[in-house]
């Protein structure tokens, strides 16, 4: 097993640029929500919508916050072995609540001020005072919400956990029998039956997206499941290569999962009066399954293709988290505009992420990188560029690491 005395300071490159790319992935899907069919996902809901689309969206969200909760648990772990329990935190603390809180002040005003004139655009003549007057009611501070930077407070709650669990949670998920869940054939399956356990509390039998400030326990517990997974696989880093062969084909057998999974979601959506238990139970498994079919997937490709250290997938693993957390006013802004205007799904759709994607690396270069914002989001300043987004001396490959003993 790895020494646990000392300080790990390996640079896990492909992990970098996993959970760098399912950050990126939230630009995905909020460029497309507007454009579903499923009500209340995003702040405006264009005239045009896509069943399409919907198929699409869940696809990824049945993995994307899972597979970047299974890197938060590696990386916390990687925190802990370097900075002992205060230090990890007061990072946390740094890295997640200060972003919650500041992002929350900075953005919430005006999404919610679009959405709500976008609310009155096909209902109201005269929408800019109808949505003038609606803030006049005092409504605007009534109706804060922690919008998309929910994760972060989830994230803070399963790192609590992790800190009050203490050395105990690294004793259980050091011993030999995490092994056995890192081959696909046996982890897989008993993953996701645990994943499916902890789905039956939810609405709908798939993750939920907590609407408030307020604990959503069973949400911080399905999350935290993914979160532990990922604090075991740093347990047994040297053992990574058993993930490593997940044959890619897993990520089809998803794809054709996620037809009948959605069938029943939809299903669901169409009658909220009662709960279809056949609906709900086939949802609940499929999505479970589908989430660890596509993290294990996705974790031995990265593992094959990002173990190098590479300037580009650095730099965009650096930014993926200004880019994820200020991306919503940028796509509404560009949104907007194209609202209502009867153009096909997939156009509006790519020109959000087509547009939306250079201003926000633009502005995490020229108001972020360098700067104190930087700090906080990235736990130091970087020099502008690309040439300087890669270490001058690189660490050794996760790929290359040896079995364990």
């Amino acid at each position: 097993m790895p020494n646990a005395t000392s300080p790990d300071t390996t640079r896990y490159h492909a992990f970098d640029a996993l959970r760098g790319a399912m950050m990126l992935l939230g630009i995905v899907i909020h460029s497309g929500v507007a454009y579903c069919t499923i009500p209340d996902t995003w702040w405006l809901k264009d005239i045009t919508t896509s069943r399409g689309m919907d198929l699409f969206l869940l696809f990824l969200h049945t993995f994307r916050l899972p597979a970047f909760f299974v890197m938060s648990g590696f990386f916390a772990a990687l925190l802990l072995s370097r900075r002992g329990w205060q230090g990890f935190l007061e990072n946390r603390a740094a890295r997640l609540g200060l972003p919650f809180l500041l992002g929350s002040l900075v953005m919430f005003p005006f999404l919610k001020i679009s959405s709500v004139y976008c609310h009155f655009l096909t209902r109201d003549p005269q929408p800019w005072q109808r949505t003038l007057a609606w803030i006049a009611q005092g409504r605007l501070e009534k109706s804060i919400e922690p919008m998309h930077l929910w994760f972060l407070e989830t994230l803070m709650l399963v790192c609590l956990a992790a800190a009050w669990l203490g050395p105990r949670l690294t004793r259980l998920l050091s011993r030999p029998w995490f092994l056995q869940l890192m081959r696909p054939a046996a982890g897989i399956p008993c993953l996701s039956l645990i994943t499916f356990a902890t789905y039956l509390p939810m609405s709908h039998g798939f993750l939920d997206t907590p609407q408030d400030f307020a604990p959503h326990f069973r949400v911080v517990l399905a999350y935290a499941v993914y979160f532990a997974f990922g604090w075991g696989l740093y347990c047994h880093r040297s053992a990574l290569h058993r993930i490593s062969q997940t044959p890619l084909s897993s990520l089809l057998v998803a794809a054709v999962l996620m037809v009948p999974t959605s069938v029943a979601i939809i299903g669901q959506m169409s009658d909220l009066s009662t709960r279809h238990w056949p609906a709900f139970l086939a949802t609940a498994a499929g999505s479970a399954l589908i989430a660890w079919l596509v993290i294990f997937a996705l974790i031995a490709w990265f593992l094959r293709r990002f173990s190098q250290p590479s300037p580009w997938a650095r730099y965009l693993s650096d930014s993926a988290y200004w880019l994820y957390l200020f991306h919503p006013p940028v796509l509404v802004a560009l949104q907007i505009p194209m609202f209502g205007l009867d153009w096909p799904v997939a156009v509006k759709f790519l020109l959000g992420i087509l547009l939306a994607t250079p201003i926000l690396l633009g502005s995490y270069d020229l108001l972020v990188r360098d700067t104190w914002i930087g700090v906080i989001l990235n736990g130091r300043r970087y020099p502008r560029g690309l040439a300087a987004a890669e270490p001058a001396a690189s660490t050794p490959s996760t790929a290359a690491l040896p079995a364990d003993a």
